[in-house]
C-alpha cells in the first residue's frame, strides 16, 4: 500500500516512538487527509516486528467501522473480522462498551494494538470522569504494560471540556499530538481539496410577533439574537432553506459540466428535515435524491451504493458528518443546527478528499451566516492565510418574502426525532439564480414556535453572499 509524503512520516515516528518503548501516540490529521491508511500501515509494521499479538480498531459509527475494516484488511492481507484466524477486530465504541469486563480482562493478557478513531469521541483520563465510551478504553489502556495505542483525530478536542482520552496535555491544556499534518500542508500537497466557504445572509429581515409588533434586522446575527427566536426557526424557513438548495444546485450543476460524478451533500436537522430537504431537490432537479437517516435499516448499504454510483444528492443528518471517504463529493450545504466546531470541521471534511492531481482542487461549503459558523470559518483563515480572497456578490432579487410558523401550507409529518449517531437535469445554470424559484407549496413544522403568540419572519431584499476562498 503505497503512502503519501506525510503518511510515510508520520509511520516513521511512530514507529521509532513505540520502538522506544513508548505505548502511546497521537496522530493529529485534518479530515480527508487518510489517517486510516497511515494506521493500518504502521499496525502491518507493528505485527512485522513481533510487537503485538492481536489488533483492536474503534470506531464512532457503524460507517466508520467499516471503512476501517476494508483498509486495515486490505492493508495487512488478514481478516479484521474478530473471527476464527483474524488478526484483529473491528467495533464501535458503543460494541466496545457492550463487552463484558471478564473479556474485557483477558483481552489485557494479549499485547494489544488498539487503534482508536476520532478519539475525540472519548473523554476523561480516568474511571472518576470517565464518559462511558471512555470507560472501556481506560479498561483496556490504563497501567497495561502490554498494549499499544494509536490515537487518531482531525479535531482533538470536546465541546464538554473534558480531557480526550489517551491524549497527554500542556500546561496550557493543549493536547500533545506527536505528529500534526494540518489543513495547509494537505491542501499544498494535493492531498486535500481547498475550501470554498460560502456565506449566506440576507439584508432585511423581519420578526413580526403577535404582542410585540415588528422587529427589523439587517443580517441573520441579528434576527437570531432577537428574544424567542433560535437559529432552528431560520431552518425551517422554506424560502430561506430553498435558496441555499439552490445555489448548492447551481454549483454542483457547474462543477458536473468538468467532473461527471460529482456529488453534493446536504447535512439537515431532524429525519423530518431531510425528507423535506429530500422532496425540494427532487423537485428542482427533477432526479431521485438518496437519503440516509438512522430510520433505515439498509442504510450501510444505501451509503455503498451512493459511494459507486453517479447519483448527484445525498441528503442526511448525522450519518455522513465524520470519518467517511466519499472522494466524489465537492458541494456541501450546511443546514445543521449543530454549530459546534468539531462538527463544522468534521462536515467541511467530507468534500476536501482528493483523488489526485486530475481532480478537483476546490470544494465548496454553502453555510448560513450563523455567527459561530463564521468564526469558524474566519479561523481557517489564519490556518490557510495565503490568498485569501472575500466577495461580496449581490443578489438581483427584490420580491418580498412572508413566512408565518402557523402557516397553512401543507405540512411534513410531524416528526421530531433527531438521527442518532449512531447530466441530465432542467436547471439551466446559465440562467441568473435571482430568477430561480425559491419556494414550492410546503413548509416545515416547526419545534421552536414561541408561547401562547405567533412569529411571523419575512425576509426582503437583496440576499448577499460573503465567499472565502482558501487557495
Amino acid at each position: 500500500m503505497q503512502l503519501r509524503r506525510w503518511q510515510q512520516a508520520c509511520h516513521d515516528t511512530a514507529i521509532a516512538h513505540f520502538y522506544s518503548g513508548y505505548r502511546q501516540f497521537g496522530c493529529l490529521a485534518t479530515p480527508g487527509a487518510g489517517k486510516t491508511v497511515f494506521a493500518a500501515v504502521t499496525i502491518k509494521r507493528l505485527l512485522d516486528l513481533d510487537m503485538i499479538d492481536y489488533v483492536i480498531c474503534v470506531a464512532p459509527s457503524l460507517t466508520v467501522k467499516a471503512g476501517l475494516q476494508r483498509t486495515f484488511e486490505q492493508a495487512l492481507s488478514l481478516p479484521m473480522d474478530g473471527q476464527f484466524n483474524a488478526v484483529g477486530v473491528c467495533m464501535t465504541y458503543q460494541s466496545l462498551a457492550s463487552l463484558h469486563p471478564a473479556l474485557l480482562n483477558r483481552l489485557r493478557s494479549y499485547r494489544l494494538a488498539i487503534v482508536v478513531d476520532e478519539i475525540h469521541h472519548c473523554g476523561g483520563q480516568d474511571k472518576t470522569e470517565a464518559t462511558a465510551w471512555a470507560d472501556p478504553l481506560l479498561a483496556l489502556t490504563s497501567q497495561n504494560e502490554q498494549a499499544y495505542t494509536l490515537s487518531l483525530s482531525g479535531t482533538p478536542w470536546r465541546s464538554d471540556r473534558l480531557p480526550v482520552t489517551t491524549l497527554r496535555y500542556n500546561a496550557l491544556f493543549s493536547p500533545q499530538m506527536h505528529y500534526c499534518y494540518g489543513l495547509k500542508e494537505a491542501i499544498a500537497d494535493g492531498v486535500c481539496r481547498a475550501p470554498i466557504i460560502s456565506v449566506i445572509d440576507n439584508e432585511h429581515w423581519t420578526v413580526t410577533h403577535e404582542r410585540d409588533g415588528d422587529t427589523r434586522h439587517d443580517s441573520l446575527a441579528s434576527l437570531i439574537s432577537h428574544d424567542g427566536l433560535r437559529y432552528e426557526m431560520v431552518l425551517e424557513n422554506p424560502l430561506f432553506v430553498n435558496h441555499m438548495l439552490s445555489l448548492s444546485v447551481y454549483e454542483l450543476t457547474k462543477r458536473r459540466r468538468r467532473y461527471a460524478d460529482a456529488g453534493g451533500l446536504v447535512i439537515a436537522s431532524s429525519i423530518a428535515h431531510a425528507k423535506y430537504i429530500q422532496t425540494e431537490l427532487q423537485s428542482m432537479t427533477n432526479e431521485p435524491v438518496c437519503i440516509i437517516t438512522s430510520e433505515e435499516l439498509n442504510s450501510q448499504e444505501k451509503l455503498r451504493r451512493y459511494r459507486k454510483s453517479n447519483q448527484k444528492w445525498l441528503v442526511t443528518v448525522g450519518m455522513v458528518t465524520e470519518g467517511t471517504d466519499i472522494p466524489r463529493l465537492q458541494v456541501c450545504c450546511h443546514l445543521s443546527r449543530i454549530c459546534t466546531e468539531l462538527h463544522f470541521r468534521q462536515v467541511l471534511g467530507r468534500v476536501l478528499r482528493c483523488r489526485g492531481k486530475h481532480d478537483a482542487n476546490t470544494a465548496v461549503l454553502f453555510i448560513p451566516a450563523q455567527p459561530d459558523l463564521v468564526t469558524y470559518a474566519n479561523r481557517l483563515q489564519c490556518e490557510v492565510p495565503d490568498a485569501v480572497v472575500i466577495e461580496r456578490p449581490k443578489l438581483a432579487s427584490t420580491s418580498t418574502i412572508l413566512v408565518s410558523q402557523t402557516s397553512t401550507l401543507p405540512l411534513l409529518p410531524a416528526d421530531h426525532t433527531h438521527d442518532r449517531f449512531s447530466d441530465d437535469n432542467n436547471f439551466d445554470d446559465s440562467a441568473s439564480l435571482s430568477n430561480t424559484p425559491l419556494i414550492q407549496a410546503h413548509s416545515l413544522t416547526s419545534t421552536n414556535t414561541v408561547p401562547s403568540s405567533v412569529v411571523s419572519v419575512s425576509a426582503y431584499g437583496k440576499y448577499k453572499e460573503e465567499v472565502l476562498r482558501y487557495i
